[in-house]
């Protein structure tokens, strides 16, 4: 089992380099690269701690090191979320906030354990009286809460920046961090299995603390391996691309209002570019493009899509798009074209995001409507 670990350390370094050192490295870049290089240190650690243990303990200072490391997970890799969801992200110093549990585990480690004289270190370890003091059960319940709140709370980001992104981007596939939540969702049930075993150990002993921890690793280990397969599939290793528009300036909110009849002119001027112009067929439009076409701020076209038509940015173009998929799916010269073609030719650029968006505005497939037209 050992060999697992060492692979999982080799994979987190290998992560941690290809992502510090990346082209056009960002804050967030080396905030994931320190994400995988806390697993390597983490796994680094549990080892020496294993090979103590079953080698009279030839490295006593490394004894008990590897619990506080893992108060840090959590906030690494929201710190990782939260620089990818807010635009302009800035490290400051009230941020530091968020490492005080691994401060005072440290603290308090050092105070009951680290300043020990090497003999009573390993007795302590040996016989595992470390569980019968009162601050284990604080520090296992601690361990358990901080990752899992602070993975929930990243979910939570993502999913609020996604639908904030609705209203910028006609298309969100490389923007919405899908593989981030993914990999959220799977590192939270890991976390939930290892970290339920610890507390029913609490109240009803399952096994030795070495046993549980040991445990716990290898299945932190598979799970780099298997960030390492998944990331080396991404096109851009764990990277979406950057939205260039300021999300927080262009309001979003508010019910339908009054037209005004500048308002009323300007919705039949972006009407009539829509048919003409046709700038949905451009995969990559977005609001700051489009609003660079009509000659007008983002905000205002933004305004008048939320506040005038009611419409996310993202739902506006598609609607045009799909309209251009239904036109060319009756042209003659389109019979030989398949679906998906025809879909890559009226402006979507994934098979995955059109037949999403198809079946949201007609309520039946891209297949079904094939069916249903050539019938008439």
């Amino acid at each position: 089992m050992d060999f697992i670990l060492i692979i999982g350390i080799f994979e987190a370094l290998t992560l941690a380099f290809l992502v510090f050192f990346k082209r056009n490295r960002n804050v967030s870049d080396s905030i994931l690269a320190s994400f995988f290089l806390l697993f390597a240190i983490n796994i680094t650690l549990i080892i020496i701690e294993t090979y103590n243990r079953n080698n009279s303990y030839p490295f006593p200072a490394f004894i008990n090191t590897t619990a506080p490391f893992i108060l840090l997970h959590g906030p690494v890799l929201w710190f990782y979320i939260y620089s990818q969801t807010k635009q302009n992200f800035k490290i400051k110093p009230v941020y530091f906030i968020h490492l005080l549990p691994f401060v005072a585990m440290i603290i308090d480690h050092a105070v009951q354990f680290y300043f020990l004289p090497v003999e009573e270190k390993i007795y302590i370890a040996t016989t595992e009286i470390f569980k019968e003091y009162f601050t284990y059960p604080l520090w296992v319940f601690m361990i358990t809460l901080s990752p899992l709140i602070y993975f929930s709370w990243g979910i939570r980001m993502l999913n609020q920046y996604n639908k904030r992104i609705k209203y910028f981007l006609s298309q969100t596939e490389h923007f919405d961090f899908k593989w981030l939540k993914q990999l959220l969702y799977i590192i939270t049930i890991i976390y939930c299995l290892v970290n339920l075993s610890f507390i029913i150990d609490v109240i009803f002993p399952l096994a030795s603390f070495n046993v549980l921890q040991y445990s716990a690793f290898i299945l932190a280990s598979l799970f780099i391996l298997f960030m390492g397969i998944y990331g080396r599939r991404q096109s851009n290793l764990f990277k979406s691309k950057v939205i260039k528009v300021n999300l927080s300036e262009v309001s979003v909110n508010g019910e339908k209002g009054i037209l005004e009849k500048e308002d009323k002119d300007f919705i039949i001027k972006l009407q009539n570019y829509m048919n003409t112009e046709k700038p949905y067929l451009n995969p990559d439009i977005t609001l700051a493009n489009l609003s660079e076409q009509l000659k007008v701020s983002a905000e205002y076209l933004s305004e008048i899509l939320n506040k005038k038509l009611n419409k996310k940015f993202f739902d506006f173009i598609n609607y045009y798009r799909i309209e251009e998929f239904k036109n060319q799916l009756q042209l003659e010269k389109n019979k030989k074209l398949t679906l998906t073609g025809i879909a890559m030719n009226s402006g979507f650029n994934s098979k995955a995001t059109f037949n999403r968006v198809f079946k949201t505005h007609t309520h039946i497939t891209p297949s079904q409507y094939k069916l249903s037209v050539s019938e008439k």
